[in-house]
């Protein structure tokens, strides 16, 4: 009994001399020096209460996303081997690396990306934070115009809205200007064009330079099909591949993003998009004829057209027909100090670019690029 009243003491003593000195505590003293920097996370995503990494990441519980599947896919496609994830300077790794794009949507400074990812899962979806595989942004882009006196275009084709945050023209100068001041436009740099991801203007008909004198007649079936309204890209470029009789799989559709694809040394084509109700039902080649185009297909009357504006404007000087490349994508402009006189002819070399970076040889909106090459041959021929 002795006992225990001694440890009361003690404890009732302990409690008054803490509270002897709480009462005595004087102003807080300076803050101390900042700590060390923790790890950048400004493009860092959380996880969402109560994900379980196993129900996306384990082919056995996978039942919903079938996300191995997906990588696999996405490892066959161009963005995953061929996204120039060398460009991951400040001023491009905002579509070239999946952290500068993540920066991008999140409406931070987009940073040099020293040890970048190409544009990958986390480019397109946002799986951690929000537990699903909901897109990162379908909201309509506004496409840059580079022609003096034109507007930017509003994009707005369903989830193809997050596929044009980056296929789209970038910033040019000069713009394209059929009356500047002297009547000669000045071209200083072998980059005059309006970026390699046209994709997105070019299926709605935007971005092209048009001829005063010519008749343009508006644009295919692909920009105001209902189902790429709603859709946009994915329609064509993401749909699954089905056995038979399109082979390919891994290889085109889904996740490659791949119309094109070889399968056991043999070439294809995904047309499963193409196909569906109110398409085209019986077609069997990307490379069908149309009104524009018949008796030819669309590519081959593309790339016909195209070859002609190139010897023309290679015979003008304008483009460097020795050192480019054979293949389209890879012209090059003449160096050095180009003035084109009338400025107008300079909307050929222009188009030239326009039809040449979008990479689908006229598929995308055959008549709207025929009618950009047809208008610049004319243009370019005139004495």
């Amino acid at each position: 009994m002795k006992n225990l009243f001694v440890v009361f003491a003690v404890a009732l003593l302990t409690l008054s001399v803490i509270g002897l000195f709480d009462g005595c505590k004087g102003e807080e003293g300076p803050q101390g020096p900042p700590g060390p920097a923790g790890p950048d996370a400004s493009a860092f995503e959380g996880f969402a209460e109560g994900i379980k990494c196993g129900s996306c990441h384990d082919p056995d519980q996978d039942t919903t996303y079938y996300l191995w599947g997906r990588r696999y896919q996405w490892s066959q496609s161009k963005h995953a081997i061929g996204g120039d994830i060398e460009r991951n300077g400040s001023g491009c790794a905002g579509c070239h690396t999946t952290e500068g794009f993540i920066q991008r949507m999140k409406s931070l400074p987009v940073t040099n990306q020293l040890t970048p990812s190409p544009p990958g899962c986390f480019a397109c979806h946002s799986p951690h934070a929000r537990g699903n595989f909901t897109l990162r942004n379908v909201q309509p882009v506004s496409l840059l115009s580079n022609i003096v006196g034109v507007p930017n275009a509003q994009f707005d084709y369903g989830k193809g809205n997050l596929c044009a945050q980056c296929h789209q023209p970038r910033s040019m100068s000069p713009k394209m200007d059929a009356n500047p001041s002297g009547d000669s436009l000045v071209i200083t740099t072998t980059r005059w064009y309006a970026h390699y991801g046209l994709q997105s203007p070019t299926l709605m008909g935007e971005g092209g330079f048009k001829f005063p004198d010519f008749t343009y007649t508006g644009n295919s079936y692909h920009s105001g099909s209902s189902a790429i309204k709603q859709e946009g890209c994915p329609t064509c470029h993401m749909a699954e591949q089905v056995y038979p009789p399109n082979t390919g799989t891994g290889k085109a559709g889904g996740h490659t993003m791949n119309i094109h694809y070889t399968w056991d040394g043999v070439e294809g084509q995904l047309l499963t998009g193409c196909k569906q109700s109110g398409c085209h039902p019986s077609m069997t080649s990307t490379d069908y004829p149309g009104a524009t185009t018949a008796p030819v297909g669309a590519q081959t009357a593309t790339l016909a057209n195209l070859d002609t504006l190139m010897q023309l404007l290679g015979n003008k000087g304008y483009i460097d027909t020795v050192s480019s490349s054979p293949n389209y994508g890879m012209v090059k402009l003449t160096g050095g100090k180009l003035v084109v006189k009338p400025a107008i002819k300079a909307g050929a070399l222009y188009n030239f670019f326009f039809v040449e970076h979008d990479l689908s040889k006229g598929v995308h909106n055959t008549k709207y690029t025929i009618e950009l090459l047809r208008s610049s041959i004319g243009e370019i021929r005139k004495p």
